[in-house]
């Protein structure tokens, strides 16, 4: 069946063309909002302070890497593609009055900067809200604007692994080390929910005119993930968490399991009394062997048989039994996965030679998904935006 994306919206604008972003952001979070909304059509201005611009274009940087056409490396290039760069200094009265200019042409302004900072130089909410009513206003922090921490620095690891309960969920036991979590996560899935934020800030701007303040925060976001384990513990039923190995998992059809060449198999039986009898087929089982066992006695059984072939293996046999599975990826698997390409989650740009990270959105109204452009070079667009502007002598 042909994809419904090439149905639709052939040759159609965009859904955000028209609307015009200025962004005062660095690292992930809020640049990642922005990201996406420029594939939507938006057209975002990224100003960044004088000299390397936002420091996280160092992050795996190399004057010979694949992004150094723009000074910067490839996660920055992913999450600033389709922007221009403006470089002001905003503690400078001269540089600021640029940037109220700008702002003067935004929909929309986004950052990421503490309240405390903003307010020195006058850009916190209160004071652009008179000056610019009709301005959307969004903020993405990692604490929220309200609250003791409020004030706080914080990245993703911190306020969102960390603070958020997933470090420590993620352990065996109470005596086990915290892992090691991948930077990041945190802060794009804090970056979608700010972009559908400010998307409804949009909608509504339509209908009444007025601008408002938006908030996202990487704390919120994590909790929000964390929802399924905080509602079924203390918050609703004022119970204690317990930890549950897999090894001794409840559900012994929704568990993960080793094959012989050292992958591993997710299964997703979530009703055990449907999935159960399709485990048993598929590992070849007599039934009465199983019954009366308990979880642990059962996961123990499926472990040994699943430890003796491969991934391929077994595979065939879950399908072959109508169960649900899918394998455990390494992160090399994942960009070349067939199903990730074809949906566009991993897609080709002609401006850079590998691969990036595609919309998680999709929308009907166009055909034309994804990246807008390159990413700009640090200021790279300074003189011609200001000048749009109207900024003297820029």
């Amino acid at each position: 069946m042909a994809s419904p994306w090439r149905a639709y919206g052939a040759g159609a604008p965009k859904v955000l063309e028209g609307v015009k972003i200025v962004e005062l952001a660095t690292v992930i979070a809020a640049p990642s909002c922005c990201a996406l909304l420029s594939d939507m059509g938006a057209s975002v201005i990224k100003v960044e302070g004088l000299g390397v611009g936002d420091t996280w274009r160092l992050q795996n940087y190399t004057p010979d890497g694949a992004a150094a056409e723009w000074q910067c490396g490839p996660h920055f290039a992913n999450n600033n593609r389709g922007k221009r760069s403006v470089q002001l200094n905003v503690k400078d009265k001269t540089h600021l009055a640029a940037f109220k200019k700008l702002l003067a042409t935004a929909d929309v302004f986004v950052t990421n900067v503490r309240p405390a900072a903003l307010e020195r130089s006058g850009l916190d909410y209160p004071t652009l809200a008179k000056e610019f009513p009709s301005m959307i206003y969004a903020i993405c922090l990692a604490w929220g604007l309200d609250g003791p921490q409020k004030d706080d620095p914080g990245y993703d690891l911190g306020a969102f692994w960390a603070a958020g309960g997933l470090m420590d969920f993620s352990k065996d036991t109470d005596d086990s080390n915290v892992g090691t979590f991948p930077p990041g996560i945190g802060d794009h899935t804090t970056g979608v929910q700010l972009a559908a934020a400010i998307a409804m800030a949009l909608y509504h701007r339509e209908r009444t005119g007025q601008g408002q303040l938006v908030d996202a925060c990487l704390l919120r976001a994590a909790i929000w993930g964390m929802a399924f384990p905080l509602m079924n513990t203390a918050t609703a039923l004022g119970k204690q968490f317990v930890r549950q190995p897999r090894t001794d998992a409840f559900n012994e059809t929704m568990n993960t399991y080793k094959c012989a060449d050292g992958q591993w198999l997710q299964l997703l039986g979530l009703d055990t009394k449907r999935f159960m009898p399709k485990m048993i087929q598929a590992l070849g089982l007599d039934a009465s062997k199983v019954q009366g066992l308990n979880h642990k006695q059962i996961i123990e059984l499926f472990d040994s048989h699943f430890a003796k072939q491969p991934i391929s293996y077994w595979e065939e046999r879950l399908k072959a039994a109508g169960m649900w599975y899918t394998r455990a990826k390494r992160l090399d698997e994942v960009i070349q996965d067939p199903q990730v390409l074809a949906d566009g989650g991993i897609v080709p740009v002609p401006w850079f030679k590998y691969n990036v990270a595609g919309s998680p959105i999709k929308l009907g109204c166009s055909d034309r998904h994804g990246p807008a452009g390159p990413p700009p070079a640090p200021g790279q667009h300074t003189a011609s935006v200001l000048r749009e502007a109207g900024v003297d002598d820029a």
